[in-house]
């Protein structure tokens, strides 16, 4: 046990000493809000978390892992791939119903438009695809789903900044042949070098159906230049959406 901790201390020492003169780790993960940063070129970032969110008194839903790998193709280009491992309990009065399974694999890119001015946010477009058949036959999706999304920055001063997100979504699930709005708007404030807060709001508006806002909030912590650990947490606001949901996550850059 001696040996295991000493290997630790020691690869942490030397992960803070190669961090050093760094740009920070900056991930868009754990808020709703993709930022419009783009991975450099030949560079690798995992992104990934667990997640718990209670839809109401009979429905829990659980991403035991959600990961995505973000590669830097060209300059202002990143690749994605996206994978997560899913579960759902339904309490019901003739007895529980209780799922586990892969969700559809993604596959999209981040393409960084314009930088920020004065008056101007910094801009970037996301595109990510739902590959039907690709996850557990409890929540994969029969037809090519799709994510578009602007995504916007601005910065208010060296330690806090504004995001926004405009999308539509189509989730290519049987009986959800419609269109499905986004938006967020998030802050994020810079405590130190290392601790930064946000708070976020954001909502879906399914072209069928209620609207569902949500308010979002958490944390992020910087181990080291290219480790990350975050926290959020946040409440549903909406008739329609979940009670409460959590997570937690850990980014990597590769060296």
């Amino acid at each position: 046990m001696k040996k295991i901790f000493i290997i630790v201390l020691v690869l942490f020492i030397c992960g803070q000493i190669r961090g050093q003169g760094k740009a920070k780790i900056s991930t868009d993960r754990p808020s709703q809000s993709e930022s419009t940063v783009v991975i450099p070129v030949k560079k690798l970032q995992l992104e990934t978390g667990f997640a718990f969110e209670k839809v109401n008194d009979r429905i829990n839903n659980t991403t035991y892992n959600s990961s995505v790998f973000r590669y830097g193709l060209v300059e202002n280009v990143e690749l994605r791939l996206g994978l997560q491992y899913l579960g759902t309990e339904i309490s019901l009065d003739g007895g529980d119903i209780d799922e586990n399974g892969f969700g559809p694999i993604t596959i999209g890119g981040k393409f960084f438009l314009k930088e920020e001015s004065e008056t101007m946010p910094a801009l970037a477009f996301l595109t990510t695809l739902f590959i039907p058949n690709s996850g557990s036959s409890a929540f994969e999706n029969n037809n090519l789903g799709v994510d578009f999304r602007l995504n916007a920055d601005y910065s208010l001063n060296e330690g806090m900044a504004l995001g926004a997100n405009l999308g539509v979504i189509w989730s290519g699930k049987e009986n959800e042949d419609y269109a499905i709005g986004f938006y967020s708007t998030v802050i994020d404030i810079s405590l130190n070098e290392k601790l930064n807060v946000f708070a976020e709001l954001y909502g879906y508006l399914p072209g069928e159906g209620k609207n569902d806002h949500r308010w979002n909030g958490g944390l992020t912590y910087a181990v080291n230049a290219d480790l990350q650990l975050d926290f959020s947490t946040g409440l549903g606001l909406s008739e329609v959406s979940p009670d409460f949901f959590i997570s937690l996550g850990l980014s990597i850059r590769m060296p």
